[in-house]
């Protein structure tokens, strides 16, 4: 069905919301203040309707040439172009407020919250290209490299990975070939990387794929694929891959210390993210600061930071028992204990401030209720997602603490997701 819709205002995952005989429709590739025709998804009806723009009528000031053309194959013809660029199409600066409406718009109708809240730029940050440190892609039946079209299985193919920084958006797609291949992963850092085939993918194929890549890249696979010459085992023991050439493990240089990570382990996706994000943590510590917990730490970057500003015995909690064996290494030096355990499990050590930085399904009810019988004054909650921060935040200020500031942070550019910075005092 195709409507005429005036767009009302921004929503949650980059799409803008209007509405049609009452009815609201999330609305993709549109503008808050635009005029549209947009087509909407077939299907049975519901409580609201999802619709693309076919054709825009009355033209925001905020709208520019879409960027993802730029990184089509000459072959790809797919008019709904791929997905995971919600903003593509809106000027940068402007994507900015419109997420940090949707951030404010969550914190007042899932947490009750009303807060002035900003979403600042990464230093640096001027065009919204180039920051991607990790990157994934999809493969088709042919093997060729892409991005899928947003709802669908469908892959675009490209002549170079989206967003990625310079080193990956180096590497030309449209020469490589992974016949068998469920997707491709690039991993960067300082001056090397490392990129991983996943599924079952012809032999040959990854040979060929090792010789086009510099020597400063490695190459890591499933084992299924028969090649390699070691076995590592990443994700707390749940994936084997095997080593085609290079190493299983990047460094991170973070403020002059050393941070170990799994090829394919979690690590701040944006480049100046590790940086900024660490530098915000450690503002809020004290000369009086003697212990730090750290919930969700991964390889410990936040909680290590942290520790060494200060001095503080630091506790780090991780699911992933790789992750925890690097932060183990990460934190020599230090004074340092770390569990691999689900952050909901543990006793909390009495602590002066507790840092988190949960994935995207937020803290949830156990961690939430550990934090307000824990001893800690200080909580630092670093947030992905602003529905299930507003969520926990609720919580957390009904139990008796206070926000002391929540700052937005644009460290993925040009798509629905940000970071936030909440410090919670007691």
């Amino acid at each position: 069905m195709d409507l005429t819709l005036h767009i009302e205002g921004p929503a949650a995952g980059g799409s803008s919301i209007a509405r049609h005989e009452g009815q609201v429709v999330f609305v993709t590739g549109a503008i808050p203040g635009e005029t549209v025709r947009a087509r909407t998804e077939a299907g049975s009806a519901a409580k609201f309707l999802r619709a693309d723009v076919t054709e825009v009528l009355e033209v925001s000031e905020h709208r520019v040439r879409d960027r993802r053309e730029q990184f089509l194959a000459e072959d790809a013809q797919n008019p709904r172009l791929f997905g995971g660029m919600e903003f593509a199409h809106v000027d940068l600066a402007h994507s900015r407020e419109l997420k940090a409406q949707a951030l404010r718009d969550q914190l007042s109708r899932i947490g009750h919250i009303d807060r002035s809240v900003d979403v600042a730029a990464a230093p640096g940050e001027t065009t919204g290209l180039n920051w991607r440190t990790r990157v994934q892609l999809a493969v088709d039946g042919h093997g060729r490299l892409g991005m899928l079209a947003p709802r669908s299985h469908d892959v675009v193919p490209l002549v170079s990975a989206p967003l990625a920084t310079s080193a990956i958006a180096e590497v030309g797609l449209t020469s490589l070939r992974l016949p068998g291949a469920d997707r491709l992963e690039f991993a960067w850092s300082g001056d090397r990387g490392a990129v991983i085939v996943r599924g079952d993918c012809d032999p040959s194929a990854l040979t060929d794929l090792a010789q086009a890549l510099p020597a400063q890249w490695s190459v890591l696979a499933d084992t299924r694929n028969g090649s390699g010459r070691k076995r590592i085992s990443t994700k707390g023991g749940h994936t084997k891959l095997s080593v085609v050439r290079g190493e299983d493990q990047l460094i991170e240089k973070v403020a002059g210390r050393d941070y170990r990570v799994a090829a394919d382990g979690f690590w701040q996706v944006h480049e100046q993210a590790p940086k900024l994000l660490s530098a915000q943590v450690n503002a809020v510590l004290s000369e009086k600061t003697q212990m730090i917990t750290d919930l969700f730490c991964g390889v410990g970057l936040l909680g290590i930071s942290a520790a060494d500003a200060t001095g503080a015995r630091l506790y780090g909690v991780e699911g992933a028992k790789s992750a925890i064996e690097n932060a183990k290494v990460n934190a020599k030096g230090l004074n340092a204990a770390f569990d691999a355990s689900r952050a909901d499990r543990v006793t909390i050590p009495d602590s002066d401030v507790i840092v988190l930085d949960p994935p995207r399904s937020g803290a949830g009810k156990a961690v939430t209720r550990a934090l307000l019988e824990s001893s800690a004054k200080t909580i630092v909650y670093v947030s992905c997602d602003a529905a299930t921060l507003a969520r926990d935040l609720a919580v957390l200020v009904d139990g008796g603490f206070s926000i002391e500031s929540l700052r937005g942070f644009d460290l993925f550019p040009l798509t629905a997701h940000l970071e936030s910075v909440t410090v919670l005092r007691r």
